[in-house]
């Protein structure tokens, strides 16, 4: 692996001196002293082999309680312990649990005080779990934390000057513990808490085995102390939206099990990586078609019977809370999710409004269907228009039309062509799909919607209107118009007070959509791909920046937080001043250390059966 050598300067760098003794059990349950010197990129280190003053490593845990919760000789329901050292001399105990066995939740003490950095070593354990799911393989907290984070591996991203990750040249990832800076704290009477994924994250699509093989905290300086509390989020820096998909309630599209929250515990969770950081809205997709987050009187819930059941929690009205308590502001998404066939029988499949009025639904050319509705028809606006108002009700601060999903929105339907042929005297149908003529007719319609929202919108003063559009995709130039979104007329118009391209976008039309937008509109592009190391997320922030975007979004930003080292770097994207500092000093945020032994196996020589 490549050695990157930083300096020390500022809060972000987590840079070691000297050397500090972590006391953990050897192989033969003995306690001895181990350094913990810095290998690879170790968190800053100013240079290979040291260790900043103070650190501690634990590394050991069977001092976890409760007791009853640990095994040694896999046993059903308990955590498992297994010695491991690693080639750069830290010794220890991992816990590991299976996601078939109920293991508990088990706290083990940190016993410092004062300011420290803390970075998590993970063991992705040889087995038959995938052990690729976004959502994580552990939750953590602090004791003062208000929930439980997810946390997950962090193997498949390789930044791009080789400084960050580990890829193809490196290291076998079942043959290495991950280390990745997670948060900073005063840890003065804290204890940390982790647990097996809960419900719905220990479904079978995403099971892998937990695993926490040792907690590093770094003591911060004074002068880092300083400048961690100035690089707090301020108002001028919250420049982030997160958007949520919520798969993992309504089910997502390929067929998983719907779920519906019934602890405000479940929301806290969820709600704790957001916290702190420089997000500004939090766009939760309340409505996937006519699948509704909410107490809805109009769409679906998802069950056979259509009734809310007397245990569930309102996600709408839980996270509006949440949102506003936390100085955000709170948008509906909606996404235009229509019947998903032929074998998916989750209730998101359902799509009951589109059985309804079959004869709404798009076609193409030949006149066949389309699965979903068409913009084109007025019945169809003033569905969705009834959907989106039942939403505001609950006092959000805006909708964001997912207008970059279940395109196109209108097709070769009879009034679409009819009304195309009195224009021009021509059948569509016989033209090319990306017929100028044809592109700005039935983006026209997709406009009128627009234009219906925003007026549903102003209904309530100081409600907000932003829309998710097609940027460039798969290396194409940017296709927001074969989806028939006139984004030049609504930005001539106002009609939205936030444009959120996804997934790329070209610099070139950023900047002609700035100067188009003025001053009233705000361009937030997508920081894609969802997973690239720290520094990367910092150099397209950066790149955004300079060609003239006044935010940043995050698509399926719930997905991203398991990934703590890279989250570390994104919750603070609003600080625009600290994007080079970010950059230099992100790498340090993550390493991977070779294990020299694991349960008491020799690991270079052993586990080679493919």
């Amino acid at each position: 692996m490549k050695r990157t050598t930083l300096r020390r300067r500022d809060f972000w760098k987590t840079g070691m001196a000297g050397t500090t003794v972590a006391l953990s059990p050897s192989f033969d349950g003995r306690p001895v002293g181990t350094t913990c010197p810095a290998v690879s990129r170790l968190a800053g280190a100013a240079s290979e082999g040291e260790t900043r003053e103070g650190t501690v490593v634990r590394s050991d845990m069977a001092q976890c309680k409760p007791a009853k919760n640990l095994t040694r000789h896999f046993e059903n329901d308990r955590w498992q312990l297994i010695d491991y050292e690693t080639t750069n001399g830290v010794k220890g105990v991992m816990a590991s649990a299976r996601p078939d066995h109920t293991c508990g939740e088990l706290t083990l003490s940190l016993d410092v005080k004062g300011m420290y950095r803390l970075y998590l070593g993970i063991h992705l354990t040889k087995s038959h779990y995938p052990g690729d799911s976004p959502y994580g393989q552990l939750e953590v907290k602090l004791s003062r934390d208000a929930g439980f984070r997810r946390v997950g591996p962090e193997h498949d991203t390789v930044d791009e000057d080789g400084s960050n990750k580990f890829g193809g040249e490196g290291p076998d990832i079942n043959r290495v513990i991950t280390e990745a800076y997670w948060k900073t704290a005063d840890l003065t009477g804290q204890a940390l808490s982790f647990r097996q994924p809960q419900y719905p994250y220990n479904r079978p699509e995403h099971a892998n085995i937990s695993n926490l093989s040792y907690v590093k905290l770094e003591p911060l300086t004074d002068r880092e102390k300083e400048e961690w509390q100035e690089n707090q989020p301020r108002e001028e820096t919250r420049k982030l939206a997160l958007i949520s998909c919520t798969g993992q309630y309504t089910g997502h599209t390929h067929g998983t099990y719907s779920f519906h929250p019934t602890s405000r515990l479940w929301f806290q969770d969820e709600f704790e990586p957001f916290l702190h950081s420089d997000i500004k809205i939090f766009i939760f997709e309340a409505l996937r078609g006519n699948f509704c987050l909410y107490r809805t009187g109009i769409g679906e819930v998802g069950t056979p019977d259509n009734r809310w059941q007397r245990d569930w929690l309102d996600p709408l009205a839980e996270f509006t809370k949440r949102a506003h308590d936390n100085g955000m502001k709170i948008f509906a998404g909606m996404r235009f999710i229509g019947p998903q066939y032929p074998m998916n029988v989750a209730p998101i499949a359902w799509a009951r409004h589109y059985w309804k009025h079959p004869e709404w639904t798009r076609r193409n050319q030949e006149g066949v269907p389309l699965a979903g509705w068409s913009l084109a028809y007025p019945e169809v606006r003033r569905y969705w228009l009834s959907l989106l108002r039942e939403a505001l009700d609950y006092g959000i601060d805006g909708i964001q039309l997912h207008l970059n999903r279940s395109e196109p929105y209108v097709f070769f339907e009879e009034p679409v062509v009819e009304s195309f042929r009195a224009k021009y005297d021509q059948d569509p149908r016989r033209l090319s799909i990306r017929d100028p003529r044809w592109v700005a007719h039935s983006a026209g319609y997709v406009t009128r919607f627009v234009r219906e929202v925003r007026e549903l919108v102003d209904e309530k003063p100081g409600r907000e209107l932003g829309v998710t559009v097609s940027g460039r995709k798969n290396g194409q130039e940017a296709h927001y118009q074969e989806n028939h979104c006139d984004v030049e007329v609504w930005l001539r118009e106002r009609l939205v007070n936030y444009l959120m391209p996804t997934p790329y976008l070209h610099t070139a039309l950023l900047q002609k959509w700035r100067k188009m937008g003025g001053n009233g509109i705000q361009i937030w592009p997508d920081l894609m791909p969802r997973a690239q190391s720290a520094a990367a997320y910092a150099r397209l922030a950066k790149k955004y920046y300079e060609a003239g975007a006044d935010g940043l979004c995050l698509w399926d930003g719930e997905r991203r937080t398991a990934r703590i080292s890279e989250w570390a770097a994104v919750q603070r994207l609003g600080h625009i001043r600290m994007l080079d500092r970010l950059m230099e000093q992100a790498p340090s945020y993550y390493r991977a250390s070779a294990l020299k032994y694991l349960g008491g196996f020799d690991v270079r020589w052993s586990f080679k059966d493919g």
